[in-house]
């Protein structure tokens, strides 16, 4: 049975489709990278690139479409999108450790929006592009896991506690997926 698609918030349904970005289950991340789009996005921007490409593993991709979720929840003051960031963490990682990493995230987006003094420009966590935003962020993560130095933020030090959630011992079962 086909869902029908959901009305977007205002402000909130992709461009390109007009669907909303806001399903009502979450769409899991092994979904959201089937779900290619060739059609030319306008919010993502002329530099945009594909979320396989910039995620090449896993827990990259988990922490990206929890950052997606939790950052339009911050936008749109949605309770759905907190839960769907909780489910699409518990789908991949025991729920303490998904709730830690979800909270985490949260910091994450908090720290990007009061280092920058806006909030962080994300798509649908269902879709294959990525912004500018999302592209540093996914950068910034993969220096913080491969223990390279940062320079010293909030939005650094948040990265690297995200990092080590990431390196947990369930970050292998991640992979398996």
């Amino acid at each position: 049975m086909t869902t029908p698609p959901i009305q977007a918030p205002a402000g909130r349904a992709c461009p390109v489709t007009g669907l909303a970005a806001l399903p009502t289950a979450p769409i899991l991340v092994q979904d959201a990278l089937e779900t290619a789009c060739e059609a030319p996005c306008p919010v993502a921007g002329a530099g945009a690139r594909l979320v396989a490409d910039l995620c090449p593993e896993a827990p990259e991709r988990l922490a990206l479409a929890v950052f997606r979720y939790l950052a339009a929840a911050r936008e749109t003051r949605e309770a759905d999108c907190v839960d769907a960031a909780f489910a699409e963490a518990e789908a991949s990682l025991p729920p303490e450790e998904a709730g830690l990493l979800v909270g985490a995230l949260g910091g994450l987006v908090r720290a990007f929006a009061a280092e920058t003094g806006r909030e962080p420009a994300t798509l649908p966590a269902s879709c294959c592009r990525a912004t500018a935003d999302e592209a540093g962020l996914v950068a910034l993560l993969a220096r913080a896991r491969a223990g390279d130095a940062l320079p010293e933020s909030r939005l650094a030090r948040t990265a690297r506690a995200v990092a080590r959630l990431l390196e947990t011992a369930a970050a292998p079962a991640i992979a398996a997926q």
